[in-house]
C-alpha cells in the first residue's frame, strides 16, 4: 500500500529516457476515499500534479469521455458494479482509451495473478498492496519507456493505416533492439489482421528459431489455421499446451481448429478445459454455450449461460441475448420454474433496452407455450411483432426461437416469414438452416419447411454468385449491381456485405470516383463488422476503403 515515504519528482535525464511526469494527466479508480487520497499522493511525490478521482467504474467512464489521460491506476475491486477488469474491458473495447495510455491494475487478491494471466484484455501491469511509491514509479517508467517506443506503431494502427503500423514495427525492430520480441509480436497480429497469413507463418517461426515462446507458437497456430492447414494447427497447439497448460488463448484456437474440422465434440471440449483454468472469460463462456447447446449438452450448455450473467453481469460483453440462451435451454430441459425465475429475477435489465425487450417477448412466448397457455402466449408475441415491426432485431437463435413459437401456436404464415428472413441473413450457415429444418420437422411441416429455406437462400445465394463471378471476369458495374440487390434481400447477411464493399471497391479503381456507391460501400462495412466483429476479412476490406480514399482525396469517414 502506498506509504507516507515521498519520491521527489524526476530529475531531468537525457536522451530518450527522460519522462517529464508534470505533463502527464493521471485518472485514480478506487471505491476507499482513504485509498484514493493516498494513491493520488504517492503520484504528487513524483511529480504527477493533474489527478483526478473516481470512485467507481461509471464515474472513471464519465471522465475519460470527458477528456484523454495519459495514465489510469484502478483497483480491481470496486464494489459494487463493475470491477475493475470489466472497467478495462469496456473501456478498451469501446476505444475510449488509446494503445498509449498506461492501465495498471491495483489489487491487494493475490487471485487477481491468476485472473490477468487467462484475460482477453490485460492491463499494462499489475501491483499487490502493498506496494511502495518507488516500486510504482520504477513500474512506470518501464511502460512509459516502451509506449513511448511504439508510439508511431500505435498511432498508425489506430488510424487504421495497418500497412504504416507494419512498416513502423519494421523501423522498431531495427533501431531499438530491446523491443524486437514485442514489435516481432505486434507486427504478426497485424500480419494475420490483414489476412497475410503465409507471411505470419515465416515471422512466428523466425521468432520460435530465436526462442519457442509460446504466444509465437499460438500465433503461427493462428496463421496455419488460417491457410486452412488444419492438422499442422492442431499439432502445433496441442504441443503447445502440453508445455503450458496454462495458456487459455490455445484453448479457444484449438476450438475453432476443431469446428472447422467438424469435430464440435472436440471443440466443446477444448473450451472446457479452458474454462476449468479461466471461468471468468463471458466470450469463452458464451462460445462453450453455443456449441454444447449444439452438441445436445444441454447441462454444460446451461452452465456456461449461467455463468456468463453471474461472472459477467457487469461486462461489456454480455448482451440481452445471452439471457435468451439460458431460458431457452432451461426450456428445453422442462424446467420452466427456472426460466420463469431468470426472466423475472432480470426483467428490469431486459426492459431498460428494445433488444432486451424483445427477448423477454420472445422468452415469455416461449414459457407459457410450454406452460399451455394460449392466451399468454398469443399477448407475448403480440408484443413480439410489434417490436419487430419497429425495426427491432433480435439474433437469429432469437429469432427461431419466436418462429418455433409461433408454429407451436397455428401461425404458421409469420413463422415463415422469420424462417425465411434468417435463411437469406444466414445462407451459408449449416447449423442455423438444420435448427431451421429441426422447427419445421417437430412442427410436422417438413415439407413447407424445406420449400421456405429453399426459395429463402437461393435467389441470395444466386445473386451473391454470380456477383463474385462477374468480378471475377472484370465486368464490375454489373457485379456491383448484383450484390447490392442481394444486399437489398438480405441486408444482414456478413458475408454478402464484404463482397459487396469488395466489389464496389474494385469498381471504383476501375472506373472512378461514384461518392453514392463509396458511402454505399463504407454503410455495408460498417454493418458488416456488427453483424461479424473480428471477421478476417474486415481489416483488409478497410485497407482498400482507406486506399480509394485517399487516391481520390477524399478524407475517411468515422465509424458509425
Amino acid at each position: 500500500m502506498p506509504g507516507d515515504s515521498s519520491v521527489s519528482a524526476p530529475a531531468a535525464r537525457t536522451g530518450n529516457t527522460f519522462i517529464d511526469y508534470s505533463a502527464l494527466r493521471a485518472l485514480v479508480v478506487e471505491d476507499y476515499p482513504g485509498m484514493r487520497n493516498a494513491l493520488r499522493l504517492s503520484l504528487t511525490n513524483f511529480g504527477i500534479t493533474r489527478v483526478q478521482l473516481a470512485a467507481n467504474a461509471a464515474e472513471a467512464i464519465y471522465q475519460v469521455k470527458q477528456k484523454p489521460y495519459d495514465f489510469i491506476l484502478c483497483d480491481f475491486n470496486l464494489g459494487e458494479g463493475r470491477d475493475g477488469q470489466q472497467l478495462l474491458e469496456e473501456l478498451r473495447h469501446s476505444h475510449l482509451i488509446s494503445l498509449e495510455t498506461v492501465f495498471i491494475m491495483v489489487t491487494a487478491e493475490s487471485y487477481y495473478e491468476k485472473v490477468v494471466a487467462t484475460a482477453e484484455l490485460a492491463p499494462d501491469d499489475y501491483m499487490i498492496k502493498p506496494f511502495s511509491p518507488e516500486v510504482l514509479r520504477s513500474r512506470l517508467d518501464s511502460i512509459l519507456l516502451r509506449k513511448r517506443a511504439f508510439r508511431d506503431v500505435y498511432r498508425h494502427f489506430q488510424a487504421q493505416e495497418l500497412e504504416a503500423s507494419i512498416a513502423a514495427c519494421d523501423v522498431l525492430i531495427k533501431s531499438q533492439p530491446k523491443y524486437l520480441v514485442d514489435a516481432l509480436r505486434f507486427k504478426g497480429e497485424l500480419l494475420v489482421t490483414l489476412g497475410r497469413s503465409e507471411e505470419a507463418e515465416a515471422l512466428y517461426q523466425q521468432v520460435i528459431t530465436l526462442r519457442a515462446i509460446p504466444w509465437a507458437r499460438l500465433g503461427l497456430a493462428r496463421a496455419l489455421h488460417l491457410q486452412q492447414k488444419d492438422e499442422a494447427a492442431e499439432k502445433e497447439l496441442r504441443d503447445v499446451l502440453e508445455q503450458a497448460p496454462e495458456m487459455v488463448a490455445a484453448y479457444d484456437v484449438l476450438s475453432d481448429v476443431c469446428l472447422a474440422k467438424k469435430d464440435a465434440l472436440a471443440a466443446q471440449e477444448a473450451l472446457q478445459q479452458g474454462v476449468a483454468i479461466s471461468a471468468r472469460t463471458v466470450r469463452r463462456q458464451q462460445k462453450l454455450g453455443d456449441i454444447a447447446h449444439a452438441n445436445g449438452d444441454l447441462d454444460t450448455a446451461r452452465a456456461a449461460f449461467s455463468t456468463v450473467l453471474e461472472k459477467g453481469r457487469h461486462s461489456v460483453f454480455v448482451t440481452p441475448g445471452d439471457f435468451g440462451n439460458l431460458c431457452r435451454v432451461q426450456l428445453e430441459q422442462g424446467d420452466v420454474a427456472a426460466a420463469a425465475d431468470t426472466l423475472k429475477k432480470n426483467k428490469s435489465t431486459l426492459q431498460d433496452s428494445p433488444e432486451g425487450q424483445l427477448v423477454m417477448a420472445v422468452a415469455q412466448g416461449m414459457l407459457h407455450a410450454k406452460s399451455g397457455d394460449a392466451k399468454e402466449t398469443e399477448k407475448a408475441l403480440a408484443a413480439a411483432a410489434a417490436l419487430r415491426a419497429s425495426g427491432v432485431r433480435g439474433d437469429a437463435r432469437l429469432m427461431l426461437d419466436l418462429a418455433g413459437t409461433c408454429m407451436a401456436s397455428g401461425r404458421h404464415d409469420e413463422a415463415d416469414g422469420i424462417v425465411a428472413e434468417v435463411a437469406r441473413n444466414a445462407h451459408d450457415s449449416e447449423a442455423l438452416l438444420s435448427r431451421a429444418k429441426q422447427l419445421y420437422d417437430e412442427a410436422g411441416r417438413a415439407d413447407a419447411g424445406a420449400a421456405v429455406l429453399a426459395l429463402a437462400t437461393a435467389d441470395v445465394r444466386k445473386l451473391n454468385n454470380e456477383g463474385v463471378v462477374l468480378a471475377q471476369r472484370g465486368d464490375f458495374s454489373t457485379a456491383v449491381d448484383k450484390l447490392l440487390t442481394a444486399c437489398a434481400e438480405a441486408p444482414h447477411n456478413p458475408r454478402i456485405m464484404m463482397n459487396a464493399v469488395w466489389v464496389i471497391l474494385k469498381y471504383l479503381d476501375k472506373a472512378g470516383m461514384d461518392e453514392k456507391m463509396l458511402e454505399a460501400a463504407r454503410q455495408h462495412l460498417n454493418e458488416a463488422e456488427r453483424q461479424a466483429p473480428g471477421h478476417a476479412r474486415i481489416a483488409g476490406l478497410r485497407l482498400q476503403l482507406k486506399d480509394v480514399e485517399s487516391r481520390f482525396g477524399i478524407q475517411p469517414k468515422n465509424r458509425s
